[in-house]
């Protein structure tokens, strides 16, 4: 970090957001640190000034408001992993959390809202809220204004520098959501090659009523791949599971990442390996309940 870098650390989110406005370029929020502090250790950026909004406790909620779950942007990896609601309302995400490797310090540390304004392409967070048709609350000197996750993953401009993610909303998942992450790592605890997030629901007579189906890590970002179950809509889960997906998926990737994790070819048929597995776990899950109801009215 430059010497020249001033610090300042606000009292509130108007406050945080009213000193971005007055700094013109060189702003940088700084949380929980995991993601930017290798960048100033390495002098890779030299912000003019960090914001630390970790003392901000208004960001720190997890609750339920309405027919959402409300997680503020400082709710850190651990909680995501290890909260009663969470579990109980999106336990796809939670199921993504304890992917997420690092240790301790890291999931202690690292700030969901710093998850997403990273936009990492190896983090696990973004395909399972993209799954879950999650949206985030943004606050800068223009005000509060909620927009669709996907709408973020495509296009952030100012975010962690004159933007301030606030809050993710999550719809409660229904009691019939049936949900599955699975993730392909070279060694436990890295950064996986490729990632798949799938939440589907059926309906009465044991047909596929929904599925959306992400996949994170095969490109710079998360790839909706919801379309190439469309076909499979209305149909028995037993039909669905079936289904060879993978070369589907695979034709899916036109921009594959190319690195020590696995060249392009690679990462592109492992997208479809992993869209396979989430998606058939999924349909297990799902499977299995349908099989629990029946049993008990037997």
């Amino acid at each position: 970090m430059s010497a020249r870098t001033q610090y300042a650390r606000p009292r509130s989110v108007a406050q945080a957001s009213q000193l971005l406005a007055q700094v013109t370029s060189g702003a940088m929020i700084i949380a929980g640190g995991q993601d930017l502090m290798p960048h100033l250790n390495h002098a890779r950026v030299t912000p003019a000034l960090l914001v630390d909004v970790s003392g901000l406790d208004e960001l720190r909620a997890i609750e339920v408001d309405g027919e959402c779950l409300s997680l503020g942007g400082l709710v850190v990896h651990r909680e995501l992993q290890s909260d009663a609601l969470v579990a109980r309302h999106a336990p796809l995400l939670a199921a993504a959390a304890r992917a997420i490797g690092g240790g301790w310090q890291v999931h202690n540390r690292a700030t969901l809202g710093g998850n997403l304004a990273s936009q990492h392409p190896l983090y696990d967070l973004m395909p399972a809220l993209l799954a879950l048709d999650a949206e985030v609350e943004l606050h800068d000197a223009d005000g509060v204004r909620r927009v669709p996750l996907a709408l973020l993953a495509r296009r952030a401009p100012g975010l962690g520098t004159r933007t301030l993610l606030t809050r993710v909303r999550v719809p409660l998942s229904a009691p019939a959501t049936a949900w599955a992450y699975r993730k392909l790592e070279i060694t436990d605890g890295s950064y996986a090659s490729a990632n798949a997030a799938v939440a589907l629901r059926v309906d009465a007579r044991q047909r596929l009523a929904a599925c959306r189906l992400v996949v994170g890590a095969v490109s710079e970002q998360p790839l909706d791949v919801s379309h190439v179950v469309h076909t499979l809509l209305d149909q028995p889960l037993a039909r669905v599971a079936n289904f060879a997906i993978e070369d589907t998926v695979r034709v899916a990737v036109t921009e594959p990442l190319d690195d020590q994790r696995g060249h392009a070819d690679y990462r592109r048929a492992m997208a479809g390996v992993m869209a396979a597995r989430a998606l058939r776990a999924a349909l297990t899950m799902a499977m299995t309940r349908a099989a629990g109801v029946e049993n008990a009215d037997e």
